[in-house]
């Protein structure tokens, strides 16, 4: 189910390294050296960090909204 975003919120993401080896992306959360892949392209990669994006803003934004609800209650 998708909502609307109606109130302002402000995350600030993790940044993310892209390497190269022998023509194959991998991707990692800077400063960590758990690298997914391999991807075929940059193109792949960037869409990879797009999802993990996407994944963490929207768990950010629930727990946020979960804290909200219980000192409503």
């Amino acid at each position: 189910m998708k909502r609307k975003l109606t109130k302002e919120r402000v995350f600030a993401l993790k940044g993310f390294t892209i390497k190269i080896e022998r023509g194959k992306f991998f991707v990692s959360p800077t400063g960590v050296k758990q690298w997914s892949g391999p991807y075929k392209s940059l193109h792949h990669a960037t869409t990879a960090i797009a999802r993990k994006l996407a994944r963490e803003f929207t768990e950010r934004d629930t727990r946020q909204q979960q804290a909200r609800e219980r000192l409503y209650v």
